[in-house]
């Protein structure tokens, strides 16, 4: 998907339409299988791995305590499915110009520079993944369960350490909010029939199909 600011309400639609209800979940994986391109929109099995086992553990302890595991895995699956989507459709800058678009030049701005330093953090993730893989291959040692925890506080203070940086950055360079960019967007008509079905799944996982189909 071309337009930014359809990726965006896509994204927001699909992701509400999953987690309120299974059969908005169900919509949302044919939704996917239409209008995604899957190689692109999934990531290496790593990252699956990474994500895939502590929702199963999740959902499997909600299953033992309360029941509903299985629909919460099955709707939890299915927004990360289109966040995955939304990731690898993504072209740096564009949540600038398309939060400005959307919300002005105050919030907007602000609200789309806050996107991109998260999409930023999410890719200098994926580095550190590979450095610390990579690290552990030359000590001899394999990945596995024990390393979890170690690998969660390093990327967390790694990622502090950079959040700091660019802090002081945009400090010194006197941002207080707010700025100006003029963004040019074209759509295709995919794009425009995807984010209509998108607005339908959103409906009708909310409204009920008796109150639809009378």
């Amino acid at each position: 998907m071309k337009d930014a600011r359809l990726r965006i309400c896509c994204t927001f639609a699909l992701s509400l339409a999953a987690f309120c209800s299974v059969a908005g979940a169900a919509l949302v994986y044919l939704w996917w299988l239409l209008f995604s391109r899957r190689r692109r929109s999934l990531p290496a099995l790593n990252t699956l791995a990474l994500v895939a086992v502590p929702l199963a553990i999740a959902a499997l302890a909600a299953e033992i305590a309360s029941g509903g595991g299985l629909s919460y895995f099955f709707r939890l699956s299915a927004v990360f499915l289109v966040a995955f989507w939304a990731y690898g459709e993504r072209v740096p800058g564009e949540l600038l110009g398309a939060g400005v678009s959307l919300f002005g030049s105050r919030i907007g701005f602000d609200l789309g520079l806050a996107g991109e330093m998260g999409m930023e953090a999410l890719s200098s993730l994926e580095d550190d993944i590979v450095q610390i893989r990579m690290a552990l291959g030359l000590k001899g040692k394999k990945w596995g369960s024990g390393m979890i925890i170690p690998f969660g506080l390093a990327t967390l203070h790694a990622q502090m350490r950079r959040s700091v940086e660019r802090a002081a950055l945009l400090a010194v360079r006197g941002y207080r909010g707010g700025g100006s960019i003029c963004p040019c967007f074209t759509r295709t008509k995919t794009d425009c029939a995807a984010f209509f079905f998108a607005v339908i799944v959103l409906f009708l996982s909310i409204a009920s199909l008796s109150d639809v189909f009378i």
